[in-house]
């Protein structure tokens, strides 16, 4: 149990967070209206509709949510969650964003997930001790020594707060020399992992061979049993090494049979059903799709301090789910696949607004 100080600084810290994530939502959210020149017209659904659903728990959602959720059916539905309310309010409620940072460190996958594959480790960096894939700790010199001996392509990566490809660095047998690789040890500096890099399944490689392309699946922990909220897949663009749609990539609904939806969206907000190289979406089926399903479930069990967990996992030419890594902020998926919450919307809302019994679930 925190002293009384404690918690209420790790509160005020917290509301801080919260309040830059609220404002930084909505800033986006206004130039992402932009780009869809206004989003859906729906001044008389949010009038007779979502302001109704919301009454009962006292708040007044932004209709800009709805002018760009609604946009792709063009079809109101009170259910989506504002963004402001889901960063600033629902995640730090639902997960202990006290652990976040140390929780998320890729260096110790293999200990939080033991039982699901993952890209070879060669090396790594915590708190600027370097350590061996066994965790055995080795000298920088060592290190490098490893990384050089390495046959195949490999990243170097952050290992706390990473998001979007930021600071990934790519080498290959050739490209990897002791004075590059010790540049890249000594520009990250400190908690960084080096991995080899996956080989894809060919179904995977097909929409984009350059990039791993990753399946986003949202997972919640809630009454006691792991829920699958949605699932997309991650394409990325040509030539690109990343699959980030901010980087130039696709994002893709997937059905609960694995397969794809019809259409994709860009960074530019339009739906596509192909990729730039004539990729069509339609018709493609993931590769054990069900065996990654269940293997973030499972694992999510295990994870309790984390009710919302986004899993981004792929699949390599062995037929074998391949973690890569996990995030306890994700976004939200409501573009590709409707509302968060789902049916499950309801009881979620209840929850934080009038049963609260999750109040010192953080205590």
């Amino acid at each position: 149990m925190r002293s009384g100080f404690r918690k209420k600084w790790d509160d005020l810290d917290l509301k801080v967070e919260a309040t830059f994530r609220k404002f930084n939502n909505r800033r986006k959210a206004k130039l992402r209206l932009k780009r869809m020149n206004g989003g859906f017209a729906c001044d008389k659904e949010y009038k007779e509709i979502v302001l109704p659903y919301w009454k009962k728990y006292g708040y007044k959602p932004g209709k800009i949510w709805y002018k760009i959720y609604s946009n792709r059916e063009q079809k109101v539905d009170p259910r989506y969650i504002p963004d402001d309310l889901y960063y600033g309010e629902l995640i730090p409620y639902f997960s202990n964003s006290q652990f976040r940072r140390f929780g998320e460190d890729k260096c110790y996958h293999d200990v939080w997930i033991p039982d699901i594959k993952r890209p070879q480790t060669i090396c790594k960096n915590i708190a600027g001790v370097y350590y061996d894939a066994d965790m055995n700790p080795v000298t920088k010199a060592q290190a490098i020594a490893m990384v050089l001996a390495f046959e195949d392509e490999f990243l170097i990566k952050p290992s706390i707060d990473t998001g979007e490809g930021r600071l990934i660095q790519f080498f290959t047998k050739e490209t990897a020399t002791e004075a590059s690789v010790e540049a890249a040890f000594d520009g990250m500096k400190a908690n960084f992992i080096l991995q080899a890099a996956v080989k894809q399944h060919p179904v995977l490689s097909q929409l984009n061979p350059s990039s791993l392309n990753t399946m986003r699946v949202i997972t919640f922990f809630f009454e006691g049993e792991v829920h699958v909220l949605s699932c997309i897949l991650r394409v990325g663009a040509p030539n690109s090494k990343v699959d980030n749609v901010g980087a130039g990539g696709y994002a893709c609904a997937i059905k609960a049979d694995g397969s794809l939806n019809d259409k994709a969206v860009n960074r530019k907000a339009e739906w596509v059903e192909e990729t730039s190289t004539g990729i069509k979406f339609a018709g493609i089926r993931l590769p054990e799709f069900e065996r990654v399903v269940d293997a973030v479930k499972k694992a999510h069990r295990r994870m309790a301090h984390f009710k919302l967990i986004g899993w981004d996992m792929s699949v390599d030419v062995d037929n074998d789910p391949v973690f890569i890594e996990y995030n306890t902020c994700p976004g939200a998926n409501q573009n590709t696949s409707g509302p968060t919450f789902g049916d499950l919307t309801e009881k979620v809302l209840e929850e934080y607004f009038i049963t609260r019994t999750l109040e010192t679930a953080q205590n």
